[in-house]
């Protein structure tokens, strides 16, 4: 089974996981302080919590590049912490995604990395990296035909001008693997 047809990403089976928790929350609402239940009224609308909580858009900067450092020096609990607490306050912010995956593929967890890579190409979908990180975990799968579809469009994303600098290199480096090369040869 691919990476990319795992629970993470089987819609049912997300849809369920909602109805099963607006169930929950509707049957703990009567028994919450008048704090708790006035928070989960405002974020019915589709408020987010941070936008309830008055959380400013500097806090949450800064919640990111907390999470950001702490991945670089591998304190990958401590960055884990600090990204799903940035996510649960603005699950809109793409950039969470992109570091909770960077995490996960670190971990080798490519079906978790895979998953919040494509939540990330959902909310961005022109970023090359996205589509690079994403075939990176395809190619630790060595499921290289969809590899080299997710390689393919971050070529094109990233020679647009989208992307950081070096990206539409590092997609280059990554299209001249061999089972990449040949899977394009093939195309």
């Amino acid at each position: 089974m691919s990476i990319l047809n795992s629970a993470y990403t089987d819609k049912a089976l997300m849809e369920g996981a909602m109805v099963y928790a607006a169930e929950k929350v509707t049957e703990m609402l009567p028994n919450l302080d008048e704090k708790s239940r006035r928070l989960i009224e405002l974020t019915a609308d589709g408020t987010t919590l941070g936008d309830a909580l008055g959380i400013t858009k500097a806090q949450k900067q800064a919640l990111l590049d907390t999470g950001c450092r702490l991945i670089q020096v591998g304190e990958l609990e401590k960055a884990t912490d600090i990204l799903l607490r940035l996510n649960q306050l603005d699950p809109l912010d793409e950039r969470s995604l992109y570091a909770l995956g960077t995490i996960c593929q670190l971990r080798g967890e490519l079906e978790k990395a895979a998953a919040l890579y494509i939540q990330f190409l959902a909310q961005d979908a022109t970023n090359p990296l996205g589509y690079l990180r994403l075939g990176e975990c395809l190619m630790a799968a060595r499921e290289y035909d969809d590899a080299y579809g997710a390689l393919h469009a971050a070529r094109v994303f990233a020679a647009e001008g989208k992307g950081q600098p070096g990206t539409l290199e590092e997609v280059e480096r990554l299209m001249a693997v061999p089972e990449i090369a040949a899977v394009a040869e093939a195309a």
